[in-house]
């Protein structure tokens, strides 16, 4: 009698590539919501170096989807 190899364990959860650019993208809006924020916060506590250096992130956050044209959602495109 043989023994059958048993059947291969399958991956945890298996990651498509639109479900990493999802992610990705995900993850770059909730960085540029916390810039503005903490750039925000930053003023009203008159820190006025943090509030320019988060400002100054924030609006590199913004271009960031014309230099890697795979952060630009396609709900948000013109």
């Amino acid at each position: 009698m043989a023994v059958d190899d048993p059947a291969p364990v399958p991956s945890p959860i298996p990651q498509s590539p639109d479900r990493k650019l999802a992610l990705i993208r995900f993850a770059v809006r909730a960085v540029r919501v916390s810039a503005s924020t903490i750039a925000v916060v930053a003023l009203l506590r008159q820190e006025w170096v943090a509030a320019g250096a988060f400002a100054v992130a924030w609006l590199l956050i913004l271009g960031a989807p014309r230099l890697f044209p795979l952060l630009q959602d396609p709900a948000e495109a013109p």
